[in-house]
């Protein structure tokens, strides 16, 4: 096999990578990155289509109780490289940034596209060699990095370092199909089972719910789960549930899922009106008024919502003001699985933080780091993802310059 000189490593083109390549080269290293895709950083450029969420504006307090259990791991991570930090490295992209009305920070031309295409004008500028299609496929006997290219030709490279930013296992097709696992696992690395995060769920819709709800919005409600209780929205699913109210509860549902096979939540369909309120108006309204149109014209109930309360009720239920008051404030729908890891927005689970150094260094590959997704931990949408993967690339890029001094 054709040796390769020494210099840093870095497998995976998504924004860990990347950002760690950026800050490597600006401490004066020679860096090469390897990305399998045609293209770097193709899910991020998916998720950018939508309107590009880079982090959030909120307290960085509050900001790290958004990772869970490993909030005091990234809390020293976002203090080093921090939400606003974030901002001036993409205006020095000449990206402005603006803050949205809901503390999200978004570009102010709110697509990915052209952040990337300056940011990758920029690493090309400083030194950094890009290789598309070529795929990490494992180490030989003396752990140099085996790397395959399109002509399924493989080569034994050799590092000084190598930082991997290989992703989950969502959304495969973009570049990110786990396939790393089973090679670290026979390294004795520990890596807990990859899982669905941000996701949607599966229920079993009731025979008689009306399909014509399905595709569409459930707007202004509120979900609870034990003692969790969320404001958004709800997208409408013939397999379930999924949107950012759900996102923001998918690490409690599922877990709920996996201890107890269901999770139950409650939907609040009018979060802004007391039961009492909503029970008098009910009980007042004009008795040749249908009860469906009063809700919709007097509580502004939508078409979707009222399907949805019409379909957990009996005739009964539904036209007894006490009871469809409770249901409108309080309507139990039972999940039963989450929808599979390749249509999840992101991944629970990866290598496992004690099988690390502090400095993500592998304790088992002296001079190997990981970064990102690969690791088990997880986060809501709403910027939190990308400035963790962020945040912890610049962790990563720093400890590997500490490593090779």
């Amino acid at each position: 096999m054709k040796k390769i000189s020494k210099h840093i490593v870095i497998i995976g083109g998504g924004p860990a990578g990347l950002m760690a390549a950026h800050q490597l080269l600006s401490f004066g290293h020679r860096v090469s990155l390897y990305e399998a895709k045609p293209s770097i950083a193709r899910k991020f450029q998916l998720a950018g289509r939508g309107g590009l969420n880079l982090t959030h504006s909120e307290d960085l307090k509050d900001f790290a109780t958004k990772y869970y259990e490993n909030s005091s791991f990234f809390t020293p991570l976002l203090n080093n490289f921090t939400p606003q930090d974030l901002r001036e490295f993409c205006h020095g992209l000449g990206q402005d940034t603006f803050v949205g009305s809901s503390g999200r920070v978004f570009p102010r031309k709110f697509k990915a596209t052209e952040l990337l295409r300056e940011w990758i004008t920029k690493l090309n500028a400083n030194g950094l060699k890009i290789y598309t299609r070529y795929r990490w496929v494992g180490f030989d006997p003396n752990n140099n990095l085996l790397i395959s290219n399109e002509k399924g030709e493989v080569a034994s490279t050799s590092y000084d370092t190598a930082i991997f930013a290989l992703g989950g296992a969502s959304w495969p097709r973009m570049g990110s199909d786990g396939s790393w696992v089973d090679i670290f696992a026979k390294k004795n690395v520990e890596i807990t089972p990859l899982r669905p995060a941000n996701c949607g769920f599966e229920t079993n819709w009731p025979a008689h719910i009306s399909k014509k709800i399905f595709g569409h919005p459930l707007k202004n409600i509120s979900v609870s789960l034990d003692t969790k209780y969320v404001k958004g929205e709800i997208m409408l699913s013939e397999y379930g549930l999924e949107g950012g109210a759900i996102y923001a509860l998918s690490k409690k549902i599922r877990e709920k899922i996996e201890n107890t096979g269901e999770a139950q939540i409650l939907i609040d369909l009018k979060p802004n009106h007391p039961v009492e309120k909503i029970e008098r108006l009910l009980t007042q309204r004009n008795e040749g008024q249908s009860l469906s149109r009063f809700l919709k014209q007097e509580l502004h109930l939508a078409s979707p919502a009222l399907e949805l309360l019409k379909a957990y009720s009996s005739k009964e239920e539904f036209n007894s003001p006490g009871t469809v008051s409770r249901l409108l404030k309080s309507l139990p729908i039972t999940l039963t699985k989450t929808r599979p890891l390749e249509r999840a927005i992101s991944t629970a689970g990866g290598i496992k933080f004690s099988s690390c150094n502090s400095d993500l260094m592998l304790n088992e590959l002296p001079g190997v780091f990981v970064t990102g997704e690969m690791l088990d931990w997880e986060a809501p949408t709403g910027g939190y993802l990308l400035q963790g993967c962020f945040s912890m690339a610049v962790h990563v890029a720093k400890a590997a310059d500490e490593y090779l001094r």
